[in-house]
């Protein structure tokens, strides 16, 4: 199951396949079992308390009960790939 709000979060209640989050900016994404891979540009951050606030309201408007905001990761854009540079060429 997930849950996507137009503020650009998603929330995955499971696991994740391939190229997970890429080439995604701005975008804050939650997984709370594993990932096969993660695209582009993408890799985990850190928790915080604001994310965590975040994901027990949207899993509290999605009725979505018994799981709890800290068995989630936190994955976003390295910011990398926001303008062309030869070194990360292969990325593209």
């Amino acid at each position: 199951m997930c849950i996507r709000d137009r503020s650009g979060t998603l929330i995955v209640c499971g696991d994740a396949g391939e190229a997970l989050g890429d080439s995604l900016y701005e975008t804050d994404i939650f997984v709370r079992g594993s990932v096969k891979s993660l695209g582009a540009d993408c890799i985990e951050k850190n928790m915080e308390k604001k994310h965590l606030d975040k994901i027990s309201s949207l899993l509290k408007k999605s009725e979505i009960k018994n799981i709890k905001p800290d068995s989630f990761k936190r994955y976003g854009s390295a910011r990398k790939l926001y303008n062309f540079n030869n070194d990360n060429v292969s990325s593209y």
